[in-house]
């Protein structure tokens, strides 16, 4: 099977491999794909603002995904997750190769997630978002390893047709070193045929 990462986070976006060339830039690459629909939750961070959207190619679906987390620092300014990549899959594939820290659906594509986010902590450091856990069409819950603060709100809607194909995320830009900085705030995913 072939899988399609596609990684969004600050300030970075990369495709590979796919239709032969080593690596693509995924920055709107796929972009011009239909889609349905867009599901997003209502407990999203309040900071930053919404980044380009990045997509499958057609007739890939997200199965998969991996998390950019900042380890806890204790004193320091945490941003706790940073990016999320989703590995996409071309419909009707049946093998997943190698060996990567990937949170796949057993079978099935992704539809459907739930976002865990610490609310504004005031004169204290925020966080934002901090894990995420996707509903698979075989109904399997996944959650990769994330951030212990906040809590997880409502679940999206979920795409009622083939499954998710492509991700957009609402991101705090780092702004100095005397300013509070949170990263990834919010997602919202599209949902294809």
């Amino acid at each position: 099977m072939q899988a399609i990462p596609i990684l969004l986070l600050v300030g970075l976006a990369y495709v590979s491999p796919v239709f032969g060339k080593r690596e693509i830039s995924a920055n709107g690459t796929f972009s011009n794909r239909q889609y349905y629909s867009s599901i997003n939750v209502s407990n999203g961070g309040p900071w930053g603002t919404w980044t380009w959207i990045d997509m499958c190619p057609e007739h890939f679906y997200a199965m998969g995904y991996s998390v950019k987390m900042e380890e806890y620092g204790g004193a320091s300014d945490d941003t706790a997750l940073n990016g999320i990549r989703l590995f996409c899959i071309k419909i009707n594939s049946t093998r997943i190769w190698g060996k990567i820290r990937i949170t796949w659906c057993p079978t099935g594509f992704l539809t459907a997630f739930q976002l865990k986010v610490e609310v504004p902590q005031g004169i204290l450091d925020d966080t934002a978002a901090n894990n995420i856990k996707f509903r698979c069409s075989s109904g399997a819950v996944i959650e990769g390893t994330g951030g212990s603060f906040g809590d997880y709100g409502r679940w999206s809607n979920a795409c009622t047709r083939v499954g998710i194909c492509g991700i957009e995320t609402k991101q705090d830009p780092y702004h100095n070193v005397f300013v509070d900085d949170t990263a990834l705030n919010d997602a919202r995913f599209f949902c294809c045929d």
